[in-house]
Formats: structure tokens, C-alpha cells, sequence
């Protein structure tokens, strides 16, 4: 161990400032160790012969690489950015037993890698505030700075031979009822590009689900995806299934049960599944095109009794909701399929996704009561302004994050810096003029919002992530919701501070 031991005080301190970790597959997404595919960083000499094609600058932590026909090499113009490890020397070795620390998170192996346990972490905290006035009527003022912890997640992962096990509690606020364990699954990935997994987890549905919430280009997932992913879908899931990727497409399907926790009507013991396919038909060096559909089923509840609600596209008022249907009777199964599709132009990135969540009903106090329809959809823009632009990634069919040097402004290096911009729109009314001949609605007039948003993303270095947005929240009128009785006009600003490891 004394070999090491001088290592233990670069240990710390990288541990602390959270160095650049990252390589050319680098996603920072699970502390789930991976077999089939390479998300390690590659050493120098590695990283060279991966960028032969291109010109390349050693910035003295990695390289930055640029097109040949560029003039000069930069961050503004660079389509890689390779950092070396800072990790990667530090080891400590007591007997059979190996303790490593590669991208920050401690590591330990035995009998060769035979067994190894990893330790990680993702943390988000949020500050926001809305801003200008509240009209007198249209529900109570939110007009205060508010802050608090999104996601506080301790990851435990252990992995013998091709079988993994990860554990995920989760400290954070997300409003949901026991929301306090992200995962705890099993994963089998001895085949090629394939993972099986059973347990309580997350499967993934939408190409916006998808990217884990490490990978947002705002602080929340669109309206619609929210809604979507909750049907069957979202954390701590009983799920069983699996994923298959290759260069040019993905698949995966889940059969799902109740999540975790305390839930009520529909949602307990309910049984549903997800599916996702989606191809990647056009691959260049400027151009990434993804096309894909995906969908979630649920039926089988505990009773006939379903709600949704949605917020502004941030969770700062975790409890007062913008839009909200009332308690809707006699479903008998909820579903949703829709279109998904992104282009990358160089440093330039389009993403739109479409749904429309269907309920099948039966009769409502022995009368007919109307099958329902909630439509939503996003469309959103982003451009990397320095640092390597988001490129795809196929393991899970998404775009991952900019990367960028580690931030060091006395050598020039500011990491990487992106711009988004979102139309975001969900309507949650559905025959809201159908009343039944007590008087009573049989419909819902739960209302229609339309959020803008834009905001910049600063990455100082792969575990630290800086985020600043703006939303304009337009809602309609939502019955019986005292958040928003007469529609309202808002305007929001959001930050996050996230860091992971």
C-alpha cells in the first residue's frame, strides 16, 4: 500500500474540485458498470490515434480536435474535446483487493475484476423565483425565492461476472409520494449491446426520458413527457425487460407494475409496459438524424380512478400546479404512442417529440361517459457556443452533454457553454362541454399551458454542471383549481448547480 500512499492527498483534493473526467463515450449517465461498451477515458496515447483524422491541440490535460480544413483549432470550433483522467494514476492495492478511483468515484475490485463495487453520486439543487405581478383573482401569489434539493442521489453498484446490482436512494424533493428510492434493480448484459434488467427501476420511454436527467437541456422535462413517462414508466418502476442497441438503431420494451411506495386509484397495482424503437438513418461527421417512436400502456388498476396535473416546467411550487384535471372516473386503461425525431447540424441540435394520452372509459353513474384525449408536444433548439457540441450516443439513442477542457481561465480553458430554447405545449381538456343529465361533467376542463423557454448550460468541467433558465408560462383557466382559477400569464427564473460523480 505504501507504494500508493503518496497518491492520497491528489485523491482529496480532486475529489473536492470535481476535475475534468472525460472521454470520448464519457456520459456521466449510471454508476452501473458496463461491459459491452467502453465508457472508460482512454489514455493519451489512445486518444491520438482516435483523432488522427482530424488537427488536434494538446491543451495539457487532453486535446482539443478540430475539422483538417479549419484555419485554427479552438473551443468555438472544436468537435471533440478528450480530457485525460486526472484519476487515473491513483490506486491503492491491500492484497487481492484494488481501490481505484476512475472519473472520481471510488472503486473496488476483486480477484481481478471479478467482482467490482463502485460508489457514486448525483446531486441538483434549484433557486428560482417567479417575477413581475400576480392580477388580483387568479390565484395565490408565488412571488418568493425558493430553493431546494431536486435530486440527491447516492448510487451503490455491484457487478459480478455480467450480472449488476444497483441500489439508488434519492434525498431530493420531487413531490412524489415515497419518492425516496430512484432504483434497485438487476441487470444481466452478457450479450452484445444488450442489458436485461428486473426490478425497481426507471424504464426509459421518449427520446427526452431517455437522456436522464444528468443530460437535461432545461431543469424538467417538457409537459408532455412528464405526463407520458408516468403512465407506465418513471422511477423506482417493477419492471422487467430489455434493451438491444447498435450503431444505427435501439430497442427496448419493459412490462411494468406498480412503483414504489403509496399510491392510490389506477396507479395501485396497476399493470402497464413501454416501448421504445428508434433508428439513426443519416451518419456524418456534420449530420446525426434520429427518428423514433415510443409508447406506454397501462391498465389493471386497483380502481377506475385516474388525475393528472402539471406544473411550469420547473419544481419550485412542488404543490401548486398550473393545470389539473379532476379525479376522472370509470378508466379502464390509459395509453400513449407518438413520433420522436432529432437533427444535429454540426454544433446545432432540433428535437421535437409528439403525444397524445388516450383513456378508454366505461360508464360514469350508469351513463356513457366519453373516451379522452390529452395532447402535448415540445419542440426544442440548442447550440453548443464553445466546447464539443452534444453528439449521439447509441447505447441509449441521445444526444449527450457538451464537453470542454476543465475550466482554468489563466490557460484560456472555460469548459463548454450551450444556448436552448423550448415551445413547449400541453392541453388537459378533453370534452369539457359533455355533462351527463344530472349536470354533472363528464368531460374535463383541466386546462391548456404553453411554456417558452431559453437558457444557457455552463459545463466548468464533466461533473460540474451550471444551469440558468427562463420560462414564460401562458395557462387557460383550470376548473376547480384555486392555483389557477381564470388562467394566469407568469414568468420564471430557475438555476441549478448539479454535480456528479
Amino acid at each position: 500500500m505504501s507504494k500508493y500512499y503518496s497518491g492520497y492527498k491528489n485523491t482529496i483534493a480532486l475529489l473536492l474540485i470535481g476535475g475534468g473526467v472525460t472521454g470520448l463515450c464519457d456520459s456521466g449517465y449510471s454508476a452501473t458498470p458496463q461491459t459491452n461498451i467502453s465508457h472508460g477515458t482512454m489514455n493519451a496515447t489512445d486518444q491520438a490515434k482516435a483523432l488522427s483524422h482530424l488537427q488536434k491541440v494538446d491543451v495539457g490535460q487532453g486535446w482539443i480536435a478540430c475539422e483538417k480544413t479549419a484555419q485554427s483549432c479552438s473551443l468555438w470550433n472544436a468537435v471533440k474535446v478528450v480530457n485525460i483522467d486526472p484519476y487515473q494514476d491513483i490506486k491503492y492495492q491491500i492484497g487481492k483487493l484494488s481501490v481505484t478511483f476512475p472519473k472520481g468515484r471510488p472503486t473496488f475490485s476483486l480477484n481481478n475484476k471479478e467482482l467490482v463495487i463502485s460508489l457514486g453520486g448525483m446531486f441538483q439543487y434549484d433557486v428560482g423565483a417567479f417575477v413581475g405581478g400576480n392580477p388580483k383573482g387568479n390565484g395565490p401569489s408565488m412571488n418568493s425565492i425558493r430553493s431546494h434539493l431536486r435530486r440527491g442521489r447516492f448510487i451503490v453498484s455491484a457487478k459480478y461476472k455480467d450480472f449488476v446490482v444497483t441500489v439508488t436512494p434519492d434525498l431530493g424533493t420531487s413531490g412524489t409520494q415515497n419518492d425516496s428510492l430512484f432504483e434497485a434493480s438487476l441487470r444481466y448484459q452478457g450479450f452484445r449491446h444488450t442489458s436485461i434488467d428486473i426490478g425497481l427501476l426507471q424504464p426509459r420511454v421518449t427520446l427526452e426520458d431517455a437522456e436522464g436527467s444528468n443530460f437535461f437541456e432545461f431543469v424538467e422535462r417538457p409537459m408532455v413527457i412528464d405526463l407520458v413517462r408516468n403512465i407506465a414508466a418513471a422511477n423506482a418502476r417493477l419492471s422487467l425487460g430489455g434493451t438491444h442497441w447498435e450503431k444505427r438503431y435501439i430497442v427496448a420494451a419493459y412490462v411494468t407494475g406498480p412503483r414504489y411506495g403509496s399510491f392510490k386509484n389506477f396507479q395501485d397495482n396497476q399493470v402497464g409496459g413501454v416501448f421504445r424503437l428508434a433508428g439513426r438513418p443519416i451518419i456524418t461527421n456534420d449530420i446525426d438524424l434520429h427518428v423514433g417512436v415510443s409508447g406506454s400502456f397501462a391498465f389493471h388498476g386497483e380502481n377506475r380512478k385516474y388525475s393528472m396535473n402539471t406544473g411550469q416546467e420547473a419544481q419550485i411550487w412542488l404543490t401548486r400546479p398550473y393545470l389539473r384535471t379532476r379525479t376522472m372516473d370509470g378508466v379502464d386503461s390509459i395509453w400513449s404512442v407518438g413520433p420522436q425525431v432529432a437533427l444535429r447540424y454540426k454544433r446545432f441540435l432540433l428535437t421535437s417529440e409528439y403525444y397524445s394520452i388516450h383513456m378508454q372509459r366505461s360508464s360514469v353513474n350508469g351513463e356513457n361517459a366519453p373516451n379522452l384525449n390529452f395532447p402535448g408536444w415540445y419542440v426544442s433548439a440548442n447550440y453548443t457556443l464553445f466546447g464539443q457540441p452534444r453528439l449521439y450516443e447509441a447505447q441509449r439513442g441521445v444526444f449527450i452533454t457538451p464537453i470542454g477542457p476543465t475550466f482554468n481561465p489563466s490557460a484560456g480553458y472555460w469548459g463548454a457553454l450551450e444556448w436552448s430554447a423550448r415551445w413547449s405545449v400541453m392541453d388537459l381538456n378533453s370534452h369539457k362541454s359533455w355533462y351527463g343529465s344530472d349536470k354533472k361533467l363528464l368531460g374535463v376542463n383541466g386546462g391548456k399551458q404553453t411554456v417558452w423557454s431559453t437558457g444557457f448550460n455552463w459545463y466548468p468541467s464533466s461533473q460540474v454542471k451550471i444551469m440558468l433558465d427562463y420560462n414564460h408560462i401562458q395557462a387557460s383557466s383550470s376548473l376547480k383549481n384555486e392555483y389557477n382559477p381564470r388562467g394566469r400569464s407568469s414568468n420564471l427564473i430557475i438555476s441549478r448547480l448539479q454535480y456528479n460523480f
